[in-house]
């Protein structure tokens, strides 16, 4: 029997000590033994900018987050565009203008303020147009443009973008030449101008750009199925299903894309390996009808319906041959655009290939989630293979014309193998050659202005209105429609119109326009100016992020008639 120990044998300890808990604790101080759970919801940043993040993804967001605009000349039109810019997040915007609100001013511009009366026009609506995004720098420059440009040129191409707007001519031509003249020099990069003309309810926006190199176009479709011209995979596991004994429920989900290769297969297989041709387009799809189980399956019909992808050969885009064909792509150096150096390998890579890299992505369609993902995952596949071998030409390219390997950043080199049919280069001309009656203008002249059936005559008409109106401008210090006699003023218009146009008459559609244009006396008014200063966001945006094709080069906007008009000058 176990004997009890002594006193002196036993060890006394005390207890833990429990801390003394108090009455209540802070629920954000409090900690817990287990590791924090990560929070996938959006930072402020992405909640504020997620819509437009949609259109044109986290990486236009950073190009337009390092944009630097300048805005020359401050009217209502101005400060509506600039507005639809600082709202997405540019990084900076300055207004240069030296002139004091008028009471006009304030009754037309939205960003300015009764008490604004007599300031600078530029401190003022710089003021409240940042209250509106507090991410965004904007400065005023209250100096003389013209001054300006003379004892600083090089304040003018700081700018990712110009803005002119209602700014008199020759000044506009000058900051024009100038930019021009900066984006000629290799080396520098390209710095758009956009002319803003407004007079009442009529409006013009010219778009003067050396190059201008877009990354992804948005075209409709991206996807490069090749069903003419399967991988190998793709077409292995095509021939693979035994498609009589799958069950209903199966056989109903395999996805039209694998029956038409399928199809496609066993067609050649039975006509000496060749496809079908336009004319035996019902046969195959009668072959298509016959694989069936049930009357109902969608899958089928959506294989009918896609059948002429087999009969179409796929082939590289008319766009990419003519990218490929340019002589800066041709002929790269160092400093060479990336998008030149990317299709420049594109047209090395074609050599022993007979078609661009294929896409990852896929179009709907009717499947099975597991159907679905086993042919994506075999598109990614191909599509990574088709990777690899282009960056490895990529990387001797670069090499030939000593860059090193890393010179093209990785997501841009796999943005344009997953889209190298959704880019494009833009080759722009000088304002001045826009605004001389020469080439494209002359064109344009003789094909619409002098036929008043043609659907353009009207916005060519406003277009001869406002250059005759630039003109009178440049002669008489003063714009058209601010006289006591505007009767007079509209006959000046038109013998200049005249004189432009080689015509001995005007048609009357043009005496209407440049009645309309007389009439506005180049003021702004707050409903053109908000729907002009959308259209000047809309396309700086284009410029900025190198997204989506810009405008080439000139649009006529008439609110009396509710049209825009685009064609090139």
């Amino acid at each position: 029997m176990p004997t009890r120990p002594s006193d002196s044998e036993v060890t006394t300890t005390r207890p833990t000590k429990i801390p003394k808990m108090e009455d209540s604790i802070d629920v954000v101080s409090a900690s817990t033994a287990t590791a924090p759970i990560p929070s996938y919801r959006p930072d402020a940043k992405e909640r504020r900018y997620d819509r437009q993040l949609r259109l044109w993804a986290s990486s236009g967001q950073k190009s337009l987050e390092q944009a630097r605009v300048l805005l020359v000349g401050c009217n209502a039109t101005g400060c509506q565009s600039l507005k639809n810019l600082v709202l997405p997040g540019i990084s900076h915007f300055t207004i240069l203008t030296d002139a004091k609100t008028t009471a006009q001013d304030v009754a037309t511009n939205f960003f300015l303020h009764p008490e604004s009366l007599g300031q600078n026009v530029a401190d003022e609506a710089v003021k409240y147009l940042k209250e509106l995004n507090p991410a965004v720098e904007g400065v005023a420059n209250v100096q003389d443009p013209a001054t300006l440009l003379k004892s600083e040129p090089d304040f003018f191409t700081s700018f990712t973008l110009a803005l002119c707007c209602d700014v008199d001519p020759d000044l506009e031509l000058s900051i024009a030449d100038l930019l021009w003249q900066h984006s000629s020099t290799p080396g520098n990069r390209d710095v758009p101008l956009m002319s803003i003309r407004n007079s009442g309810f009529i409006g013009r926006i010219s778009i003067q750009l050396r190059e201008h190199c877009v990354i992804d176009t948005h075209p409709d479709s991206t996807h490069t199925l090749r069903i003419d011209q399967p991988f190998p995979e793709l077409e292995t596991y095509a021939r693979s299903l035994d498609l009589d004994s799958m069950d209903s429920m199966e056989h109903s989900h395999i996805p039209y894309l694998v029956l038409l290769v399928r199809a496609l297969c066993d067609w050649r297989d039975a006509h000496e390996g060749q496809a079908p041709s336009f004319e035996f387009r019902d046969e195959f799809k009668e072959t298509l009808r016959k694989g069936k189980h049930k009357y109902d399956e969608e899958n089928f019909d959506e294989a009918i319906g896609q059948a002429f992808k087999c009969w179409n050969t796929s082939e590289i885009p008319y766009e990419v041959e003519s990218l490929l064909s340019r002589d800066n792509v041709k002929n790269i150096t160092a400093s060479s655009h990336n998008l030149h150096i990317l299709l420049h390998t594109l047209g090395i890579y074609l050599q022993s290939h007979p078609l661009p890299p294929i896409s990852p992505s896929l179009p709907d369609m009717h499947s099975s989630t597991e159907s679905y993902i086993t042919l994506q995952n075999m598109y990614k596949r191909q599509y990574q293979s088709d990777l690899a071998e282009y960056k490895s030409v990529l990387d001797k390219v670069l090499d030939s014309v000593g860059l090193p390997s890393g010179a093209v950043p990785v997501t841009e080199i796999e943005s344009f193998v997953k889209n190298s049919g959704g880019v494009d280069i833009v080759n722009g001309s000088p304002l001045s050659a826009q605004r001389d009656v020469k080439g494209l203008t002359r064109e344009a002249i003789n094909e619409h202005f002098a036929d008043p059936e043609s659907e353009n005559h009207l916005a060519i008409a406003e277009h001869l209105a406002i250059l005759a109106a630039e003109r009178y401008r440049t002669k008489h210090s003063i714009w058209p429609g601010t006289t006591s006699d505007t009767t007079a003023d509209c006959q000046i218009l038109e013998e200049s119109i005249k004189e432009m146009s080689g015509l001995t008459a005007l048609p009357g559609m043009a005496k209407e326009a440049i009645v309309e244009v007389v009439r506005g006396g180049f003021s702004s008014l707050p409903t053109t100016a908000a729907f002009i200063g959308g259209l000047v966001a809309q396309e700086a945006i284009k410029l900025v992020t190198d997204q989506y094709s810009p405008l080439d080069n000139t649009v006529i906007v008439d609110l009396v008639k509710s049209t825009t008009t685009a064609f090139k000058l």
